[in-house]
């Protein structure tokens, strides 16, 4: 099942589903738990560009478009597409002084409408968002917060080497504690450096989760907590502690949780 899929499924309990797209705008551009829901939000809610005001394929005033209307999108000379989270927006600071002929769309549509383009999301307010090509077709085809994340079952059988860093993860640790207190279902947290010879990888971080549930509730808003913090060639693990010997044996043994539920 691709991570668009377990978004489209997920119920109302994600981190953030309850908060508008422009307030998960904001928390999202410095608290990465939010950025699943801002991205599912973004796919889903009405968005709003300035269309051509020569265009007379659209009448004046409140109205449907009908099937295979077509319709001039008002780009910027390089090219990228101003598209605003509503209608107010457009007006935020003065920089556009006169009414506009505009469009309202769901939001996963106008990226496949425009698929390739660039795109800035509320380009005159506080708060904006440049939206790659790249990234729009992450979000369009669900890998947006799966890079460098994995969630991994380790065999028995397999050979690792696993101990702690030399060098800490504090600002991953950090902002996971705050998520992982928002989950009631998370008993424990723990952190370790793994390496697996035969499997070519390099050494990198593993986090144990202790918890209730299937771990695909947790992985995309802690995997998007990780990403933030990750260079391009790094990745992270994410174990669910299962007591049956093995990686969760180690951490049941002999290593200390940083998080755990009070």
């Amino acid at each position: 099942m691709g991570l668009f899929d377990f978004f489209k499924k997920k119920d109302e309990s994600e981190l953030g589903s309850n908060l508008s797209l422009e307030v998960l705008l904001q928390k999202a551009s410095t608290e990465p738990q939010f950025r699943p829901a801002f991205y599912k939000k973004l796919l889903s809610e009405q968005l709003v560009v300035i269309t051509n005001n020569d265009d007379k394929s659209i009448p004046e005033g409140k109205s449907i478009a009908k099937e295979n209307t077509k319709v001039s999108i008002v780009n910027y000379p390089n090219g990228v597409i101003p598209v605003f989270t509503s209608t107010d927006r457009i007006f935020d600071k003065g920089v556009v002084k006169e009414q506009v002929q505009f469009l309202k769309m769901k939001g996963e549509n106008l990226f496949q409408l425009a698929k390739g383009a660039t795109f800035v999301l509320n380009p005159y307010s506080d708060y904006g968002k440049e939206l790659l090509p790249v990234e729009v077709e992450s979000m369009l085809n669900g890998t947006i917060l799966s890079k460098g994340i994995r969630q991994v079952k380790i065999e028995e059988d397999t050979k690792v080497l696993i101990g702690q860093p030399t060098k800490y993860p504090n600002e991953i640790i950090n902002d996971l504690k705050r998520l992982f207190a928002t989950k009631p279902n998370i008993k424990a947290a723990y952190m370790a450096w793994i390496h697996a010879p035969e499997t070519k990888e390099p050494p990198h971080y593993i986090f144990g989760i202790d918890m209730e549930g299937d771990m695909s509730e947790i992985t995309p808003q802690a995997g998007a907590i990780a990403e933030a913090h990750l260079t391009s060639d790094e990745f992270v693990d994410f174990i669910k502690i299962d007591g049956r010997g093995g990686i969760s044996e180690y951490f049941l043994t002999q290593a200390e949780p940083f998080y755990k539920s009070i």
